[in-house]
């Protein structure tokens, strides 16, 4: 030193140097630590108290190891957290190792300046916690905030005030639910651990959900409530972000919560004006599609093939018995009854799809994100200066997004209404029968509503001739012998009670099977109580040939009488062939052998058909009588007349009531009426 002035002057430079914290010899980070904590708390510690609450967080990291990092089970972290008593060695840490790296902060000074400030609040308000967490850093004081707005700068301001200030989101979050309140406000004390390791220093900005745990989580706590309070967060706090499982704070408002604010401003009118264009690009392959037509006067009124009419989102099925079923009102009073200020005709070439009101809201949720989301990466509203991991962001939450919606819409339009008529009757009668598709798994909206409908058999896709001609017996033949395919074909397609095939072509396909089965005869025109190009049964070799305007079908019992008829004129009308000695025709080995025709027997010229009923003569009754007698007669060019007498008789004669009653009806139905004594 050269003597005592040297001495003195050597004195004075070395209080010089601690006042700016040259340290002669640099400490170990975890040194520090403790060299830090002394500064602050001095040297005395409660060293039982301290090993109590050490060992207590201790055996709670050991108890829940997937809930806090590997290394805070080890023995050397608890000989840590004695050395940092009363403060957590993840403050320590964060600070040291990510905060010291930002230009301007001094590592040993600080920490102990920050430090210094959060305690002395802590003391202030007689903070009880056992340790000094991150979740108990004091950001709602100013001083304290201060000192970090100083390192990030002026734009984090915002950042802070959203963490801890009274009235921020997360303060609204935590008065949301006692269970938050009653460990001090479980979405701040997330809050602040996530900031504290949102260094923008750090090489992997943020803290995953092991370190928010140790940041907040005390003995006899647990951590369900801090996650229930984190989830709350995502989408609610602007300046919190989310990336690789990682969460962090940053200056720049958090995409996820401008999308929650631009999707909550939408309107349903917008979003159902989406879901319909959604629905128009989902069928676009299928021509016999309508989708949410505005009017009833959009649904074409054609005979041509059967079509499904989608029906928009407002006009939902209910979910509950509670709720209206827009969907059966729309369909059945609006599209099925009218076109238009026209009643609708063609009734059986219409399907409905249509989805449940919970699931439109499902719908209507996830239409809502991606808007959201594709109005900040496009269009007039777009965030220009989207780049780097931000955007990366933006783009994966704008796929989600759509995945969503995609999987929202095949899942909600998965209903087939089909009309249906239980009593032909009363065409005003209808009900809807209602089919669950399989479009939720396989995406195909259409396609899966078809193969549903002729899986029920809603819809035929192939008839059957036997099939035909039952509803030809039921339908068509009690009253006519024959019926032009065309008119049969308008027939179906009118009445909502009869089969609904796909198109026309379905019919002329069965037709053409069915004639020559013999389930009905097909001609080609009917004259003057002629056939023209009868075909029936083995008499129908061949394709029809069906000519345009469709031809007829006939009743197969008459088909087979003309038949019959035809083979007797042509025998009649063929000519003699020469016999030879051995009584066979002339031309060898007997080919175009033809016997001569003999002449049958004639019957009797007057046939006299009658019948006795006691009661009632039912309908099908009289039908049976005009189809086996009385067209056999006509058949055969007989004339014919019917009588038909109804005699009464009542021993004492009838009453006066009875005997007007009869004449009045009696005069509308030009009856003659006889009245006498028995």
């Amino acid at each position: 030193a050269g003597g005592e002035a040297g001495e003195a002057a050597l004195g004075r430079l070395a209080r010089l140097m601690g006042r700016v914290e040259a340290v002669w010899e640099p400490l170990e980070t975890r040194e520090a630590f403790e060299v830090v904590r002394r500064r602050l708390f001095g040297s005395k510690i409660d060293e039982l108290e301290r090993n109590r609450t050490c060992e207590a967080f201790s055996k709670m990291y050991a108890s829940s190891r997937s809930l806090y990092p590997r290394e805070v089970r080890e023995r050397r972290y608890l000989d840590l957290m004695k050395k940092c008593y009363p403060v957590h060695p993840e403050i320590f840490e964060r600070l040291n190792s990510e905060w010291s790296a930002i230009p301007g902060f001094q590592r040993t000074r600080g920490v102990l300046r920050m430090m210094a400030v959060c305690i002395s609040r802590l003391y202030q308000t007689r903070d009880d916690a056992p340790l000094i967490l991150p979740g108990n850093l004091t950001l709602s004081d100013p001083a304290f905030a201060d000192e970090f707005v100083k390192l990030l700068g002026e734009q984090w301001r915002p950042v802070l005030g959203e963490i801890d200030q009274a009235g921020s989101r997360t303060d609204n979050i935590d008065r949301s639910s006692n269970r938050f309140g009653e460990v001090g406000g479980a979405a701040k004390r997330v809050a602040r651990a996530i900031f504290l390791g949102s260094a923008p220093s750090g090489a992997f900005r943020g803290i995953n959900d092991n370190n928010i745990h140790l940041g907040v989580v005390e003995p006899g706590q647990g951590s369900a409530v801090y996650r229930e309070a984190l989830d709350q967060m995502r989408g609610s706090l602007f300046y919190l972000y989310e990336a690789d499982s990682r969460r962090y704070f940053h200056a720049e408002e958090n995409l996820n919560k401008v999308a929650t604010d631009r999707s909550a401003a939408l309107s349903e009118g917008e979003l159902d004006a989406r879901i319909i264009d959604e629905l128009r690009d989902a069928t676009r392959r299928q021509s016999d599609v309508i989708v949410c037509p505005e009017r009833s006067d959009d649904v074409p009124d054609s005979a041509d093939v059967v079509r499904l009419i989608v029906l928009p989102p407002a006009d939902a099925m209910k979910s509950r018995s509670s709720e209206n079923d827009d969907a059966e009102a729309r369909a059945l009073c609006i599209i099925l009854t009218h076109r238009g200020g026209d009643n609708r005709v063609r009734k059986n070439t219409l399907l409905f799809l249509a989805a449940k009101s919970d699931d439109v809201r499902t719908l209507r949720t996830s239409v809502r994100a991606y808007l959201a989301w594709d109005s900040i990466l496009h269009g007039d509203r777009s965030i220009a200066t989207l780049a780097g991991e931000r955007q990366k962001a933006a783009m994966s939450s704008l796929n989600k997004a759509e995945r969503e919606m995609s999987d929202a819409l095949t899942k909600a339009y998965r209903w087939v209404m089909a009309p249906a008529q239980d009593d032909r009757q009363d065409a005003s009668k209808y009900r809807m029968s209602y089919l669950q598709t399989n479009a939720g798994k396989t995406g195909e909206i259409a396609t899966e509503a078809f193969r549903k409908c002729v899986e029920e058999e809603v819809l035929v896709e192939e008839i059957s001739p036997s099939n035909l001609a039952r509803v030809l017996e039921e339908y068509v033949w009690k009253s006519v012998d024959h019926v032009g395919i065309d008119a049969l074909w308008n027939m179906m397609t009118s009445n909502v009670y009869m089969p609904r095939l796909r198109n026309k072509a379905v019919l002329m396909q069965c037709v053409e099977r069915g004639v020559t089965q013999s389930a009905f005869g097909y001609a080609e025109a009917h004259d003057d109580g002629e056939y023209t190009g009868l075909r029936f049964g083995d008499m129908a070799n061949g394709a029809l040939g069906i000519r345009e305007g469709g031809g007829l079908l006939v009743e197969p019992g008459m088909a087979e009488m003309e038949m019959d008829e035809e083979r007797k004129r042509q025998s009649k009308t063929a000519p003699p062939t020469e016999q030879g000695d051995d009584g066979e025709e002339e031309g060898g080995a007997g080919e175009g052998v033809r016997k001569p025709t003999t002449t049958k027997p004639r019957g009797p010229s007057r046939i006299v058909a009658s019948k006795t009923a006691s009661g009632d003569l039912s309908l099908d009754e009289l039908s049976q009588l005009r189809a086996e007698i009385i067209r056999i007669l006509q058949d055969d060019e007989g004339d014919v007349e019917v009588n038909i007498v109804i005699s009464g008789s009542k021993q004492g004669g009838f009453s006066e009531n009875t005997v007007r009653a009869i004449r009045e009806n009696g005069v509308q139905l030009k009856l003659d009426i006889e009245e006498g004594e028995m």
